[in-house]
């Protein structure tokens, strides 16, 4: 019988395959194995450092990385699914989301996704940090990932800090930061911040732009983030989101009674999504959310208030969820909120559902506990 305080030890073995070698750095490499049961792939990440010079402290930071990130989910960021240290040794594995992609940097936008849509998953990845006081400290291309469904993927937090409750800054160790100018606060105080990772994210989109930041759509969101000056940079990745969405909904002729029929239907939404389960799941289809619209309008068509919140969630949301099922959402926003939609050309369509998607993205993520023991 289990007592409270107990230590249970699990000697079950996995097995997996070894594939071929992911890369290598300073402190490790990395490695593509297959589970045997799953036949999943992950990558492993082996702590090992080249050197003999800080051991110690290389190893401490390796530690802090699996403790921050087995604290986020975000469909974002890199996914940790578990880790196996061996302190006598000073080493250690960590198995992680497999990301069959590229960095951002040479990403070519051609028929899929454009610059505002990776720009837009960035800074949310990125806002979900901030939210949870995580730093990630090494801001390049080659830690921001596009996998082959074109989906961002924030990589190696390595550097990463999660500050205390109380902290709003740390001090940061001194990377070859790819910036030929660093940020005032940086630079004369060594401080770094969220505030900092603003900088280093519009940097960073300025030099892969290049020549068409001219006509990038968030182009004045950029200029701001890369100010030398804190004061008049973005004061938080929440309001550089706030901004892109204002920024989409404003540059296109929508009325004033538009804006509002989707904002009371965005927001009545979204405010009854409590979290996803393992991952966030949107449907992404204009036909099929408009057709269960519809059904959600005819079920609820003789009542004041839809009578089952899952069945308009399940419009936009094909993954596994939780919600608040308080009967509560007016009818008349969704009817009216469909008729706006059928009223509107496929461009804007497409700009009403980008906006619907990016505040559903916002929700956190769990993860549920499988395959217990007991």
């Amino acid at each position: 019988m289990l007592k409270t305080g107990a230590i249970v030890e699990f000697n079950r073995k996995k097995h997996f395959k070894y594939i071929s070698p992911l890369g290598s750095g300073g402190t490790g490499d990395a490695h593509l194995f297959e589970d045997d049961v799953t036949d999943m792939l992950f990558a492993f990440k082996k702590y090992s450092p080249k050197g003999s010079n800080y051991i110690e402290e290389n190893y401490d930071r390796f530690v802090d990385e699996i403790k921050i990130l087995f604290k986020i989910s975000h469909p974002n960021v890199v996914r940790v699914y578990n880790y196996y240290l061996y302190p006598d040794k000073k080493l250690g594995y960590l198995q992680m989301e497999y990301i069959n992609g590229i960095p951002i940097d040479q990403f070519v936008p051609l028929w899929g996704k454009y610059w505002d849509d990776i720009f837009t998953e960035v800074i949310s990845a990125f806002m979900y940090l901030e939210a949870n006081k995580i730093l990630h400290r090494d801001i390049r291309a080659a830690n921001i990932l596009i996998d082959n469904e074109e989906n961002v993927k924030v990589i190696d937090f390595g550097f990463g800090k999660k500050l205390e409750p109380t902290e709003q800054d740390g001090r940061s160790v001194f990377l070859n930061w790819p910036v030929s100018q660093l940020p005032n606060e940086t630079a004369i105080e060594g401080i770094y911040n969220h505030k900092t990772e603003i900088y280093f994210i519009g940097k960073l989109f300025q030099n892969i732009l290049g020549d068409e930041l001219g006509q990038f759509k968030f182009r004045h969101i950029i200029e701001k983030m890369i100010k030398v000056n804190p004061e008049e940079r973005f004061q938080s990745f929440n309001i550089v989101s706030q901004e892109i969405s204002k920024g989409v909904l404003g540059e296109i002729d929508f009325s004033e009674k538009d804006k509002g029929i989707y904002q009371r239907f965005a927001e009545a939404l979204c405010w009854r999504i409590t979290s996803y389960i393992d991952k966030y799941e949107p449907i992404n289809d204009t036909g099929t959310t408009l057709s269960r619209l519809s059904a959600v309008i005819r079920s609820s068509s003789l009542e004041e208030h839809v009578q089952d919140n899952s069945q308009l969630i399940r419009c936009f949301i094909k993954g596994a969820y939780t919600y608040k099922n308080k009967v509560d959402i007016e009818v008349v926003y969704v009817i009216e909120f469909y008729q706006l939609l059928q009223s509107l050309s496929q461009n804007k369509q497409k700009i009403v559902f980008d906006n619907i998607y990016t505040r559903l993205a916002k929700i956190k993520v769990v993860t549920e506990e499988d395959d217990l023991p007991f």
